[in-house]
């Protein structure tokens, strides 16, 4: 297994308000690659190219810039409390459709990869199907067409 490196992710997500989500990434080149799918952060997809700076008194990586786009698209689906039964069921869908999830369980989150190579427009539409029925969702990072 390659080594791994943490990088904080420090987002603004209210006015003066902030949360911080800490991405797995491996080093290559001076650079990293995003090695697992955001909760929080926005922009940033499983795969992505970026740059990340030490904090000398933290010892600690934080996200510095953008570099390169994996291509890949990273949704966010926020299941409600009455149908957390079925996140593993809407987790099988989505893999045996081609993507990657990882769960935040606490807070029925569904953190959902497309992968640059897999079509969106099935995604798109089972998405848009469960909207305000079983879930509410994000396209937090978009890099497919549809």
């Amino acid at each position: 297994m390659e080594d791994r490196i943490n990088v904080l992710f420090v987002q603004e997500t209210e006015k003066n308000k902030y949360d911080t989500e800490s991405l797995w990434c491996k080093e290559k080149n001076g650079n990293f690659i995003v090695d697992n799918i955001p909760f929080i952060a926005e922009r940033i997809s499983l795969g992505d190219i970026i740059q990340a700076e030490l904090d000398a008194d933290d010892n600690q990586f934080y996200f510095e810039d953008f570099i390169d786009s994996s291509g890949n698209t990273t949704v966010r689906l926020h299941v409600y409390n009455d149908q957390n039964d079925k996140i593993e069921e809407i987790r099988k869908w989505l893999q045996t459709n081609g993507c990657s999830t990882e769960l935040f369980l606490d807070k029925n989150i569904i953190a959902v990869n497309v992968p640059k190579d897999v079509s969106y427009k099935p995604i798109k539409k089972y998405l848009d199907d469960g909207e305000e029925v079983i879930w509410t969702y994000e396209e937090s990072c978009l890099e497919h067409e549809y």
